[in-house]
This record gives structure tokens, C-alpha cells and sequence, in this order.
């Protein structure tokens, strides 16, 4: 699925499955949240210098 051409998801969380929208974090958001999200998922860091592309962040929120 392109979130980015199509932004309405549905995930699980818990076994409960849930409407959310999707966007991109803006470049604030992103560098506050990048340095947390590679600190739990070492893969990302390692990732991200292996290309030139910047890694999006993408954030989840409720839909109804």
C-alpha cells in the first residue's frame, strides 16, 4: 500500500484492529522523533547510511 497516495490505513494494536490516517512527520517532529526511533530499531541508523534518500517518519493518527 503507497500511504502517501492513499493515507487511510487500518492496524492492529493489541488485536484490535483500528482506523488511522497517516501522514508525514514535518521536519521538526522528524528530528526529534528519528534519534528515539533509532534507538529502538538499531536497523534504521545503520539503514540510512547505507543511502542518500532521507527515511520518512511517518505518524498514524485516529480516523473515524
Amino acid at each position: 500500500m503507497n500511504l502517501m497516495h492513499n493515507p487511510e490505513a487500518v492496524v492492529t494494536i493489541k488485536r484490535e484492529k483500528r482506523k488511522v490516517r497517516t501522514r508525514r512527520a514535518t521536519p521538526d517532529e522528524r528530528s526529534r522523533l528519528w534519534p528515539l526511533l533509532t534507538t529502538m530499531f538499531h536497523g534504521y541508523d545503520d539503514y540510512s547510511k547505507k543511502t542518500k534518500r532521507e527515511i520518512p517518519v511517518v505518524l498514524l493518527e485516529p480516523s473515524t
